[in-house]
């Protein structure tokens, strides 16, 4: 139960952000939804990801800055429900652009 409110808490935070910066720049929601969505999976794929290669990247310049070998474990890569719920966010975001500009699309 946990994972889904923060997964519909990452959507809902992400909606509103979404909704300021249309806002702020007098964009239209739909048309800037598609790379909003986009941008906010590579943003919390950068911070959430624990074994990506920014991680171990910073645990070799460590080692070289020290000279302590650290233990390296391979990690499995565990996504976070935040990095989920941008996801969720992106095709959502798809789905209700693709419904709006159907005619676009279709003829």
């Amino acid at each position: 139960m946990n994972k889904f409110v923060i997964m519909m808490l990452t959507v809902l935070i992400l909606g509103i952000a979404h909704w300021l910066t249309a806002f702020v720049f007098n964009w239209t929601f739909v048309d800037v939804s598609i790379p909003f969505g986009i941008v906010a999976i590579f943003i919390t794929y950068i911070f959430t990801n624990k074994g990506n290669t920014v991680s171990r990247q910073m645990d070799m310049q460590i080692q070289g800055e020290t000279g302590i070998r650290m233990d390296f474990s391979n990690r499995v890569a565990n996504q976070s429900f935040v990095f989920i719920g941008s996801i969720v966010y992106f095709s959502l975001a798809l789905l209700t652009t693709f419904y709006i500009y159907k005619d676009y699309f279709i003829s």
